[in-house]
């Protein structure tokens, strides 16, 4: 087929070939392959034209939604939703691995501290919420040798005291705090602790 014209409009070029087929391209890959008007193109380079824009297209809609930090899950269920293909996936992840768009270790610390420091969730629901977001044991494991097991206690401590008043003594109301911060994550241990200290505590006010 003959390149009839070359149109650019909305960031893309359409390439109008002579039997009336329109493909659209980026900027990119027409200076790649060297396209002008009146050029006879072969249905091969047509078929590596439309997998080059694919790729490009993809590339650009994950540069948009890794502007806020996200992991590879996330990225791979986005693309997903938005009908790229694995084929596609396959080549763009690495790229972006590689130019540090994507990085679940990192999310993975950024996350951890977030979630003790500004959330005050607890260890089990911290590892939970990794997982649930993609990031494979290994990561986790290592980000985890950063815990803060004082911090857990302290955000325990701090939470109980909002929701427990200090002269309680109704076993229901006090159960019912436990599996509040049982919910938030913390461990058996931490919240026994933090409920039995902060009882004793007023009882010798």
């Amino acid at each position: 087929m003959i390149i009839s014209n070359i149109i650019f409009d909305k960031k893309k070029f359409h390439i109008i070939f002579d039997n009336g087929e329109k493909i659209e391209i980026s900027e990119e890959t027409l200076v790649e392959f060297g396209l002008y008007k009146g050029q006879e193109v072969e249905d091969e380079i047509i078929d590596k034209l439309k997998f080059e824009d694919e790729k490009s297209s993809a590339l650009l809609l994950s540069y948009k939604f890794l502007q806020r930090n996200k992991t590879e899950k996330q990225l791979i269920d986005y693309l997903f939703k938005n009908k790229v293909r694995r084929e596609i996936m396959d080549i763009i992840i690495p790229i972006l691995n590689e130019k540090k768009y994507l990085n679940d270790e990192d999310y993975a610390k950024r996350y951890l501290y977030d979630a003790m420091n500004i959330n005050r969730y607890g260890k089990i629901k911290i590892i939970y919420m990794l997982r649930s977001k993609g990031i494979k044991n290994d990561i986790i494991e290592k980000v985890m040798t950063d815990y803060d097991y004082e911090l857990e206690y302290l955000n325990a401590e701090e939470l109980l005291r909002k929701k427990l008043d200090k002269n309680e003594k109704d076993p229901k109301k006090i159960n019912s705090i436990k599996k509040y911060l049982q919910g938030r994550g913390f461990e058996f241990e931490i919240i026994n602790l933090a409920v039995e200290t902060y009882l004793s505590e007023n009882s010798n006010d």
